[in-house]
């Protein structure tokens, strides 16, 4: 499958990391198999590295689709922010397409190019 997770337990913050194509599917089964992580805290910052991932599949319906799936999933997560770092202007296109379908979701998502910069804004405050 082409998202691998990892949890750092030292800074609390899960990356998902995305590599080739990716489907609806596979984003379901892969969120569903984080909170069975022995590591996994609710309120854990997420990093969505998107910047190897093949985004051409994926049209805006699908977006939405996903941002529903979220909306229907996160009510008990806690207060923990996410992140997306991309490499192209077509993957931060499709993530703002999200945060619009997402607007009333918490958290509100960031979009970054460099998976530090991600990491710093996650722990600015904690």
């Amino acid at each position: 499958m082409p998202l691998k997770t990892v949890i750092d337990k030292k800074t609390g913050v899960m990356i998902r990391t995305v590599t080739g194509e990716i489907t609806f599917e596979e984003i379901k089964s892969s969120y569903e198999a984080s909170l069975t992580h022995p590591d996994f805290q609710n309120d854990m910052h997420v990093i969505w590295d998107v910047r190897n991932a093949d985004p051409s599949n994926f049209q805006r319906e699908d977006i939405i689709r996903i941002a529903r799936y979220f909306e229907s999933q996160l009510k008990d997560r806690g207060d923990y922010k996410a992140a997306v770092v991309v490499f192209r202007d077509l993957e931060s296109d499709l993530t703002k397409v999200y945060q619009v379908a997402a607007a009333d979701l918490s958290p509100k998502i960031g979009i970054f190019r460099s998976l530090e910069e991600a990491k710093k804004c996650l722990m600015e405050g904690d």
